[in-house]
């Protein structure tokens, strides 16, 4: 086990007394600021994109408060990475109504059932810094390692499409790489995880990574 991971005891909670921990309800905050930064950002009316992208914030926000606790939690260091992959792109400005094409719609919409599906499939164990929260080896997790990486690369994909700006990919490169060294260090936390590598051989992108 690495120094910079902490052990915590195992504990099991419901999701109603979940709701009441500050630990779960002070991230949830964070996050709330993070839906209002993105609607800030966003043109009025929204594209069908911003608003999808809205909704799977919501049901992030709810996993925030129900998530069960860690038994193991990562370092300061993997908690700014994490901060700074996640909370980065919410200063990206989306296109408006009558700019919305069709291709880029279609690849943020498909993206975004995806990430919502592995969301859910995670459900309990979600977290935003590295922490083990119980390994999760069903649904997407069958197929690659970090579903949900992957379908919010391929949002992000299309929202560049959609926005072929200077600022939209500083912004969306810069998260890639975040996520990909985020990727890396929670893999050094899960425990169990060495086994479950050697099952689903691929990160993100079968064939690929």
């Amino acid at each position: 086990m690495s120094s910079n991971v902490a052990s915590l005891p195992a504990r099991t909670g419901s999701p109603t007394r979940a709701l009441l921990k500050p630990g779960n309800i002070l991230p949830a905050c964070v996050w709330m600021l993070l839906v209002f930064n993105q609607a800030r950002n966003s043109p009025m009316p929204p594209s069908p994109s911003v608003v999808l992208l809205f909704l799977v914030t919501t049901v992030t926000l709810v996993l925030f408060v129900v998530r069960r606790d860690a038994t193991r939690v990562g370092s300061k260091a993997d908690l700014t990475i994490a901060l700074a992959g996640t909370l980065g792109v919410s200063f990206l400005k989306g296109p408006h109504l009558q700019d919305t094409r069709l291709l880029p719609t279609l690849i943020q919409f498909v993206a975004l059932l995806g990430w919502a599906a592995s969301l859910l499939t995670l459900g309990r164990s979600f977290g935003i810094v590295a922490a083990d929260r119980g390994l999760v080896e069903h649904g997407p997790y069958r197929f690659v390692r970090h579903p949900i990486y992957a379908f919010e690369a391929l949002f992000f994909l299309g929202f560049l499409i959609a926005v072929p700006t200077v600022r939209s990919a500083v912004i969306i490169l810069a998260s890639f790489a975040l996520q990909i060294i985020r990727i890396v260090r929670e893999e050094r936390i899960l425990m169990g995880y060495a086994e479950y590598k050697q099952r689903v051989r691929w990160c993100i992108l079968p064939g690929v990574w």
